[in-house]
């Protein structure tokens, strides 16, 4: 048996897991009974990336355990679509948490935005504003490393901390000295469960790479789990993450982050709606303009360079446009930002690429409206100056079509690779604004 009990009874389902069918149960049960009353339902954002998936559980069971409050984690990607992140499941069979024990919005007995009639208080992590779905809920907590967008001010827990590398670091620290006054005690935090979050730190911070995301605060949180779970430990008691130097990973954690990394970025077999879909945010940003007051934005961030994203799609150009045309008409977006993330293939050098999709057909209902709105797109990304660094791709000529009747694209290589969906975000919301 694993340290700290990590399996139960020799059903192939931890004690993390056991927890969280409990709740899960537990809370489905209460909902039913009109009883929601003293529930928190905790999520990360909608893109259901590890950092949200580990410090959504990880707050419910740190605050279940430490401070006897009744929490429940909502999962908010669909079951369908888990298996787009690989390195979800992975981490989750490493901790023998069946998919089954995961609570999804579609199980539930009413619709989401009921949930606060019958009583229950949402907590947010790794985002800081509570999805429309969920109406005018009342948060009671947030948890968050992205943009302040200065929202649930009166939350009892609110901290927002940038930069930090990973949410998941914030979770760990928020819960910290109570989690190392239990250790004194029989464990009663499951170990695997720091083990999904220095998971989701290690992602998050390319395997707590000098030079990279990682910030202090990542670095003890690290060096905390690491501790007490799952993984080999070292043979003495000295501190391993710091260094004269800077911070030296030990090979454990080495080794996990390589094989989380690969496992992220296998998508070989995803198609273009898939790609889309697997690392998507949305937005509602208001305009200037009468005749469109707000338009609907999708973010979707995409591990592989546009070059071979198309090579690999049946009639190339045309069948990705088709394939995004189609994502954008069923979420009903007007604008679409496709942010690819990968390495050169001859150097192996970190790259980024920007692609923008104007729709008409939404509520931009024809196509001069959706040419004047592409028009001030374009002019403020390529005006935003070191924060992106736009580029023209110069591969763009020998792939691409003009533009199709009803769709308007921009494609461009970005010189400041180190700006991700939390810088382009918060940028193109500015540039939203002002068009009238």
């Amino acid at each position: 048996m694993s340290k700290a009990g990590v399996i139960s009874e020799g059903n192939g389902e931890g004690r993390l897991a056991g927890f969280l069918s409990s709740q899960k149960n537990s809370f489905l049960q209460d909902l039913k009974d009109g009883k929601g009353k003293g529930w928190i339902v905790v999520m990360g954002n909608e893109a259901g990336d590890l950092d949200s998936l580990a410090s959504s559980i990880a707050f419910s069971q740190l605050s279940a355990t430490l401070n006897a409050s009744r929490v429940v984690p909502l999962v908010l990607t669909p079951p369908k679509y888990m298996t787009l992140r690989p390195e979800n499941l992975l981490v989750l069979q490493k901790t023998f948490i069946p998919l089954t024990s995961l609570l999804h919005a579609s199980e539930l007995p009413m619709l989401s935005s009921d949930l606060s009639k019958q009583g229950a208080k949402f907590a947010l992590v790794d985002h800081n504003r509570l999805l429309p779905e969920f109406g005018a809920g009342h948060v009671e907590v947030v948890i968050d490393h992205h943009e302040d967008e200065g929202l649930h001010t009166d939350a009892a827990i609110r901290n927002i901390t940038v930069p930090v590398g990973s949410c998941a670091s914030l979770v760990t620290q928020h819960f910290k000295p109570q989690w190392e006054a239990s250790l004194q005690h029989e464990a009663p935090i499951p170990a695997e469960l720091a083990t999904v979050l220095l998971s989701a730190i290690l992602v998050d911070t390319a395997g707590l790479k000098p030079q990279g995301k990682a910030t202090p605060i990542d670095y003890d949180s690290a060096e905390f789990l690491y501790r007490i779970s799952t993984l080999p430990q070292p043979r003495n008691d000295v501190s391993f993450l710091s260094s004269p130097d800077g911070f030296s990973v030990p090979s454990p954690l080495t080794q996990l982050a390589s094989i989380l990394l690969e496992t992220k970025s296998n998508i070989s077999n995803l198609s273009t709606y898939e790609l889309a879909m697997r690392d998507y945010k949305e937005y509602m940003w208001p305009t200037q303009a009468a005749a469109f007051p707000t338009l609907k934005v999708g973010l979707s961030t995409v591990p592989l360079s546009l070059k071979p994203w198309i090579e690999r799609t049946p009639q190339g150009w045309n069948s990705l446009m088709q394939g995004i045309d189609e994502y954008m008409t069923e979420r009903t977006l007007d604008i679409e930002g496709i942010l690819t993330t990968f390495k050169s293939e001859k150097k192996g050098k970190h790259k980024r690429q920007l692609a923008v999709v104007v729709r008409s057909g939404g509520v931009i209902k024809d196509d001069d409206e959706a040419e004047r709105v592409f028009d001030r797109l374009v002019q403020g990304l390529e005006g935003s100056g070191d924060i992106l660094s736009l580029k023209r791709w110069k591969k763009e000529g020998t792939v691409r079509k003009e533009n199709t009747k009803g769709k308007w694209v921009k494609i461009w290589v970005q010189g400041n690779t180190r700006s991700t969906r939390k810088q382009i975000a918060p940028l193109m919301k500015e540039i939203v604004a002002t068009i009238q």
